[in-house]
């Protein structure tokens, strides 16, 4: 076991840390802890470039809902993931990254997680009326025509 993943361990007992097929250490902690553990990587162990969020749906499951969040660490040159499972709300990191703002928005626009304390949380992709949520693997697929100046131009319509 790598130095890095012992110090996770010890910094965060309460929390199930592992290392995935990529080689990247994580900590599974549950949706309440994730601000305060974000904050520790950062101000504590040097995580200080938070990078991604991304949300994975299980319908299956009744907590649904992964989400992964990827810091960076520029002194150690070093990644972590921080991982939680929710049945569709989890509290906001924008007070400890403000560049999450962005990407909480939208796992809530393509998978209708919601981020409590978001300062925004409205829609980025999606048009404002457009009901549900297209990432989630129980939304019905379906046709939507897209009109693009390509297809006019070559299909007439």
């Amino acid at each position: 076991m790598s130095a890095r993943v012992e110090r996770l361990q010890e910094r965060f007992p309460n929390a199930a840390v592992g290392v995935a097929a990529d080689g990247i250490p994580h900590l599974a902690v549950s949706p309440e802890d994730v601000p305060a553990v974000v904050q520790a990587l950062r101000d504590d162990l040097g995580y200080v470039r938070f990078v991604d969020l991304t949300a994975v749906d299980d319908p299956e499951r009744e907590d649904r809902f992964e989400l992964n969040y990827l810091l960076y660490s520029m002194d150690e040159r070093c990644w972590v993931r921080v991982k939680t499972r929710t049945s569709g709300e989890a509290p906001s990191i924008t007070a400890v990254f403000p560049g999450a703002n962005w990407y909480e928005r939208e796992v809530y626009d393509l998978f209708g997680v919601r981020f409590s304390g978001h300062p925004n949380l409205t829609r980025i992709l999606m048009p404002d009326d457009w009901e549900g949520h297209p990432l989630r693997r129980d939304e019905p697929l379906g046709e939507v025509p897209v009109d693009f100046t390509v297809t006019r131009d070559v299909y007439g319509t």
